[in-house]
């Protein structure tokens, strides 16, 4: 099992925020992330391999790319 941090983002309200998550993968952090958010545009990323901080600025950073 792997901390994950989940990004979500609902459209049209743009209702968005930040989840950490323990599950067995990437996947299954998403799928829990979205049974309380549907609909929502979702990105995770493991937390081991980052600290929160760094996560919520990549996914800042990646949405200023969308």
């Amino acid at each position: 099992m792997h901390r994950y941090q989940v990004f979500y983002c609902k459209q049209p309200d743009g209702v968005a925020g930040f989840e950490a998550v323990t599950a067995s993968d990437a996947f299954e952090a998403c799928r829990e992330v979205e049974r309380r958010h549907p609909g929502a545009l979702l990105a995770s990323i493991d937390g081991e391999l980052t600290d929160e901080v760094t996560a919520r600025k990549l996914f800042t950073h990646w949405l200023s790319t969308l």
